[in-house]
């Protein structure tokens, strides 16, 4: 299964981390600050769910509208980057094609074809959803803040 999730409100609180003002600095092992101060929080459960799902067997994809550089150092400064496989970050809002270019890669690199059905997409908004239906196929989409509130609801849900 490939797990693709948003950065922006899902993994952490801020709303566009290609706003802040790198480089960011650890706070707390929750919370880091940029520059200016600024301080972004981790959701809880972050870590555990993305140890859960590597150790599930799972693919782990980022796929997120943000400048590529600020989001990666985000992610460094959490220090959650190598629990990802594929980190799908992009200046644009078509995770549509994010997504559709990550499935071409996958299947290039590991020779595995990962179907629509076989994708679970966990974003704060739903804003992206039509498209991704619309040209990828029916994922699974989980709606973080209303189909769940915490991420360690999210395996079971998804678990069979």
């Amino acid at each position: 299964m490939l797990i693709a999730l948003d950065l922006d409100g899902t993994v952490w609180d801020h709303p566009d981390i290609s706003s802040l003002y790198p480089p960011f600095r650890r706070v707390t092992q929750l919370k880091i600050a940029d520059s200016r101060n600024t301080e972004v929080n981790l959701r809880p459960h972050v870590r555990d769910f993305l140890r859960w799902a590597n150790e599930a067997g799972h693919l782990l994809t980022t796929l997120s509208w943000n400048d590529y550089d600020v989001a990666y150092q985000a992610l460094r400064a959490f220090e959650i980057d190598t629990y990802f496989h594929y980190l799908a970050i992009e200046p644009h809002p078509r995770k549509d094609k994010m997504l559709y270019k990550l499935l071409r890669r996958i299947e290039q690199e590991r020779g595995v074809r990962i179907r629509p059905e076989e994708i679970v997409y966990i974003d704060d908004r739903d804003i992206h959803l039509t498209e991704i239906l619309e040209n990828i196929g029916k994922v699974r989409f989980i709606h973080f803040g209303r189909d769940v509130r915490c991420f360690l609801e999210i395996p079971r849900i998804i678990s069979p």
